[in-house]
């Protein structure tokens, strides 16, 4: 079973996309990412990160978001940093032509959105 965090904005497809990307792939998919149809009541804004969302992100293998330069500011970004901070593998893979600098800055390897190469990453860090 392959845990997965999706940091994401539902103002875009970049977490549909991921998730049919995952869904292809040879493993068994557990999504720990906060759905739509099921938003955490209230954020507590005197933490970086919200424990309900950090409580998430330490049950995923792994964490796979978007390259999108939008993640550049905001929460997804915030949940990115939480997840290096306590060692969990994260991979960006290649929604658009253009890398979030912030994804660029903090080392974060990005894939192409194709199967094979998110498998051979997963299979390289969990």
């Amino acid at each position: 079973m392959l845990n997965v965090f999706i940091p994401h904005r539902w103002n875009n497809d970049d977490y549909a996309e991921i998730s049919a990307l995952l869904d292809r792939t040879k493993f068994k998919v557990r999504d720990y990412s906060v759905p739509s149809w099921a938003p955490f009541d209230a954020i507590d804004r005197r933490y970086n990160l919200d424990p309900q969302l950090q409580r998430q992100i330490k049950y995923a293998s792994v964490v796979v978001c978007s390259n999108r330069p939008a993640n550049n500011n905001g929460m997804a970004m915030d949940e990115i940093k939480y997840a290096l901070s306590i060692g969990k593998p994260v991979v960006a893979v290649r929604i658009t032509d253009n890398t979030s600098t912030a994804i660029t800055s903090l080392g974060i390897p990005v894939v192409a959105k194709r199967k094979d190469a998110l498998e051979n990453w997963i299979m390289r860090n969990t």
